[in-house]
């Protein structure tokens, strides 16, 4: 171990910063994420964005596919799907050794880090997936529900020294928001698919705790539900806001009505935030032009006086540069005290804006323009809150005993004013930089419980301070497994060892036999390998071909890129960076990965890479990944855009097209070679259709293809397909719902391991003598079981 880490493993209680500007912290790109998660599912290249932000990748059509799918795996699999009644206990399971035994799937974490560098920043603190919502029981604080993006719903009635995910099958761990009934809290509505990158869709209910949920329940066409709220005095009364409008409910959510608004657009209205201003008095933020493609955007706020039914546009929500979303907090001691915090069309602060007559009026406080009293070099006036993300970004919360007392979060940091908007002091910072604690980036929930603690929620889970923002705790996230992750790397030199790639918590590398993962590199993490012969040898990645890689075990890193010409450019190299051993090579050295238009090859193990040829990949042809043969080496194929395969048996240098995929509807996702014959290989595809297949076939080079998905979810993507080593007909497909093994060489397959839930399964890895697997989920962490 080199001295610095060593200083560093010791000193990491604080924020250290340990050289300049050169090695300042990497930081995630929720607008290129949006774009790259939707070419990967709909091949939806050179898609002119403009300024629409808002949405997951799938049509609502294929949202509802997946919940039926989820609806039959919990018919036909319902003993091997897990239940709620197993705490992860925060205290003990990070740090204890785990072991695996039996077909039974067992969650290895990440649950904690000893510490998290990015850059030239280290600090000691645990960082989970990302969060959508905070649900605080008004009676008994200690319970607590957060609501995950990709993690499904997670319970703690200790306080937080241990926890319980409550969502496991009900088909999508993505969630919108989550809302607890101020009359019974005992039942819970929950929105299903993030509003941004979500694969969800209905609103599903609890009366018991979220122990059990109802069936989906549809808002209309709606496809993203931001937030809800029940009246208080009245159960019946539930309002919803969604990219369909705004949706009210009079039977506790058994059937709902779209909610009429004369907003001057046509089409319905994105909403976005609502909130109860006392009696029966809400206030609800909308977009009310969302389909602009260019252009201000109309936000607005409407008032209701009557639970809902009827609506009033509130005045002087308005600036010169226009509004996008917004979202509404009442001060819970004054409810006619209202904030609301807009962001323009551009992604900065419009402004900030504040109601004394429950949102009937409003009045802009120039906030935009304010400077921080305790500003730095990274923010200097409230307008840089957002940091070009305010369609992403958005925490607003008043004091429960204090009208005055207001906070708000975005991109990078977190602030507060005491003085009703007048002034304002940050209060967190991304990387504990400038004397301030450290609170993840990407604020997206809030809520205080009954004793003023605070608790907000970002891409890096949960934190909480009791003090008012003097300091935070994020001692709430040990034990939570809902990490996003795209890859995870294992090697036969170290069978503990383990390094993965996460949405906005880098790239991290497993402690020994634990569920402490320290994060490595900063940023997005995305595909990563350990050498196969040797544990120390790691490589990571960061987003367009950003390759890095580290020689003792992944403590230090260096990049990787020499020879790729496209590394680092956005427009010629995959948002999302891939890897692939060279399996045929006995030393373990060589690894493929790609750009959009070309194969890259090392055989020094990332050191230095080389352009494969590009002679028969067809002119515009963008090439979604690659894998590379184990019996012959010089027989490499990738999968591209168009639904094509592309293969080569002459390493490289020269390509040829394989015969159509029957009934492809594109977004093909994986190649994967037999073992012991190169001519046989798995492709899947990951399209957003449920009338297409996924997973095809072939045993003569690409000549002919067969369809093998007798067992499989019908219509649900394929991420990848792994070949066991020690058995060339024993395969596992890593899909949407769960893993699936077939031991007939694809001729029928069945869910494979108990415990694991329905969950998006994005790489399954065996060791070469067979003897372990694990696999990586989008949203719950990493898995393993021995057979």
């Amino acid at each position: 171990m080199s001295h610095l880490k060593k200083w560093q493993r010791l000193f990491a209680a604080a924020a250290v910063v340990l050289s300049g500007p050169a090695l300042a912290g990497e930081k995630d790109d929720p607008n290129g994420r949006r774009r790259a998660m939707d070419e990967w599912y709909n091949e939806s290249y050179g898609k002119n964005y403009g300024k629409s932000k808002k949405g997951g990748p799938w049509s609502a059509e294929f949202r509802k596919h997946m919940n039926a799918a989820a609806a039959k795996e919990r018919e036909t699999y319902g003993s091997l799907l897990p239940g709620t009644s197993t705490s992860i206990t925060a205290s003990g399971d990070p740090t204890a050794s785990l072991a695996a035994t039996g077909t039974t799937w067992v969650n290895i974490g990440p649950t904690k880090a000893n510490y998290a560098q990015n850059g030239s920043y280290t600090l000691n603190k645990t960082d989970t997936g990302r969060v959508r919502d905070i649900v605080i029981d008004p009676v008994n604080p200690s319970i607590i529900y957060v609501a995950f993006s990709g993690g499904g719903v997670w319970k703690t009635t200790d306080g937080g020294a241990t926890w319980t995910p409550r969502s496991e099958t009900l088909g999508s761990l993505s969630t919108g928001s989550l809302a607890m009934d101020p009359n019974n809290n005992n039942t819970l509505y929950l929105g299903l698919g993030d509003p941004f990158d979500g694969t969800g869709i209905g609103l599903v209910k609890s009366i018991d705790g979220g122990n059990t949920w109802f069936n989906p329940v549809y808002l209309g066409s709606a496809t993203e539900i931001p937030d809800l709220i029940v009246a208080p005095g009245n159960s019946n009364i539930v309002l919803a806001t969604t990219n369909a409008g705004l949706f009210r409910s009079v039977d506790a959510g058994a059937t709902w009505t779209a909610i009429s608004l004369n907003t001057g657009f046509a089409g319905a209205p994105y909403g976005w935030s609502i909130e109860w201003a006392g009696g029966t008095r809400f206030v609800a933020a909308i977009d009310a032009d969302p389909a602009a493609a260019s252009g201000t955007y109309q936000g607005q706020i409407w008032v209701s006086n009557d639970n809902g039914a009827t609506w009033t546009r509130g005045t002087g929500v308005t600036i010169s540069g226009g509004i996008e979303r917004i979202t509404v907090a009442a001060a819970p001691s004054n409810r006619n005290t209202l904030y609301a915090l807009a962001a323009n069309p551009s992604g900065g602060m419009a402004d900030i804006f504040k109601s004394t007559n429950g949102g009937t009026s409003w009045t802009a406080l120039g906030a935009a323009g304010k400077r921080y009293k305790n500003g730095n070099a990274e923010g200097r006036t409230v307008g840089t809150l957002f940091n070009g993300q305010g369609w992403y970004d958005h925490m607003l919360i008043v004091h429960p005993t204090d009208p005055n007392q207001v906070y708000i979060g975005g991109a990078l940091h977190m602030a507060k004013s005491t003085d009703g908007g007048g002034t304002w002091s940050q209060v967190s910072n991304w990387l504990g930089q400038f004397s301030l604690p450290y609170v993840h980036a990407d604020f997206h929930a809030a809520a205080f419980d009954a004793s003023g603690k605070l608790y907000v929620g970002n891409d890096g889970g949960i934190f909480v301070t009791s003090d008012g923002g003097a300091t935070f705790s994020d001692a709430l996230n040990v034990g939570i497994a809902s990490h996003l992750i795209y890859d995870i790397g294992m090697s036969g030199a170290n069978r503990s060892a383990i390094i993965a790639g996460l949405q906005d918590n880098g790239t991290r590398v497993r402690v020994g036999d634990t569920g402490v993962y320290n994060q490595e590199i900063g940023g997005d993490g995305f595909d990563c390998e350990i050498h196969p012969t040797n544990a120390n040898l790691m490589l990571g990645s960061l987003y367009y071909a950003r390759i890095q890689r580290s020689t003792d075990g992944g403590l230090n890193w260096v990049s990787a890129c020499t020879g790729i010409t496209e590394c680092n450019n956005s427009s010629s190299a995959p948002f999302t960076t891939r890897l692939a051993l060279g399996a045929a090579d006995a030393t373990g050295n060589t690894v493929y990965t790609h750009t959009n238009a070309k194969v890259y090859k090392s055989t020094n193990f990332g050191s230095s890479w080389t352009a494969l040829g590009v002679s028969g990949i067809a002119t515009g042809a963008v090439i979604r990944n690659v894998g590379a043969a184990k019996s012959n080496a010089s027989v490499v194929g990738v999968v591209a855009s168009g639904g094509r395969v592309f293969l080569t048996n002459n390493g490289g240098t020269s390509w040829t097209t394989a015969a159509a995929l029957p009934n492809n509807g594109l977004s093909l996702s994986d190649i994967t070679f037999d073992p012991t014959n190169a001519n046989t290989m798995y492709v899947g595809s990951v399209a957003a259709d449920g009338t297409k297949n996924h997973l095809w076939k072939s045993t003569d080079f690409g000549a002919s293809w067969t369809v093998i998905e007798n067992g499989l979810p019908a219509g649900v993507p394929v991420n990848t397909v792994t070949v066991d080593p020690g058995s060339n007909t024993t395969l596992y497909a890593a899909t949407h719902l769960g893993v699936y093994r077939s031991t007939d060489a694809g001729a029928s397959w069945t869910r494979f391991g108990a415990g694991m839930p329905l969950v998006n399964v994005t790489d399954v890895q065996i060791l070469p003598d067979s003897s372990l697997v694990r696999a990586a989920t989008f949203g719950r962490s990493v898995w393993e079981l021995r057979p």
